[in-house]
């Protein structure tokens, strides 16, 4: 495989931390990976995060939840912010060493008034009991997409800050769905979570990543892939 306009995203490098072995077969072979029912409510979310905080990055001025978490920042205004959030394109730099072009699509990205350095925001939805955290169910693959924002970004010449922000907003099972006639709503509680980057692991990830795909072998499959033991259980029912 040709390395020289091959392009690697931030969710492909996370596939290949989950298993190289599906990683190559997908990424490199070209199979079709099992279909993920869609987010839609999440999509839906995410869009009116974007349009409130696009709201207060053309006025200037500050938003409630900034003040409630005493943070001093403002919308980071750029020209590319649209193409960024781009879910095939994103923010891209070349990856010299292995010569393939790495990319993620961000939420946002707001900027310190005092040093001006960048914070990747990543927008997530829920609806659980209690406050969401980033230390059980998908919170260590939050905080690799996070690290891996924060790299692209220094790679392409930003100053970060290693803090980047997950604003959580959590559906409640509390209260009526129609308040009055018959336009739903639903309530949101929101929260912000702060997490310390640390993205010296990336660098060698993606070396390994493309090395596994220029490999003429397969990779073993991983026990613990959800993907790779239904293969196998299948496979041993039906032989």
């Amino acid at each position: 495989m040709s390395m020289t306009d091959f392009k690697l995203s931030r969710t492909g490098l996370e596939d290949f931390i989950k298993c190289p072995r599906c990683f190559k077969l997908q990424r490199g072979m070209g199979l079709k990976g099992l279909r993920m029912v869609p987010l839609t409510l999440a999509v839906a979310t995410d869009a009116l995060l974007k349009n409130e905080f696009d709201l207060v990055r053309e006025s200037g001025d500050s938003h409630p939840l900034w003040e409630r978490e005493g943070l001093d920042v403002r919308g980071f205004a750029h020209p590319d912010l649209e193409l960024w959030r781009n879910n095939f394109k994103g923010i891209r730099v070349l990856h010299e060493p292995s010569g393939c072009t790495v990319y993620g699509a961000v939420d946002d990205v707001w900027q310190h008034r005092q040093t001006d350095h960048l914070h990747i925001v990543d927008y997530k939805s829920t609806s659980k009991q209690g406050t969401p955290d980033l230390e059980s169910g998908f919170g260590a693959g939050y905080k690799r997409q996070m690290e891996i924002y924060q790299w692209l970004f220094r790679q392409a010449g930003f100053e970060v800050s290693p803090i980047g922000y997950f604003l959580y907003v959590n559906g409640s099972k509390e209260g009526r769905f129609y308040e009055s006639g018959l336009r739903g709503t639903m309530q949101f509680e929101t929260t912000v979570l702060a997490h310390e980057g640390d993205d010296s692991w990336v660098e060698e990830t993606i070396i390994r990543a493309v090395a596994c795909l220029k490999d003429e072998s397969l990779p073993v499959s991983d026990p613990s892939c959800d993907t790779c033991r239904y293969v196998a259980e299948r496979s041993a029912l039906t032989m």
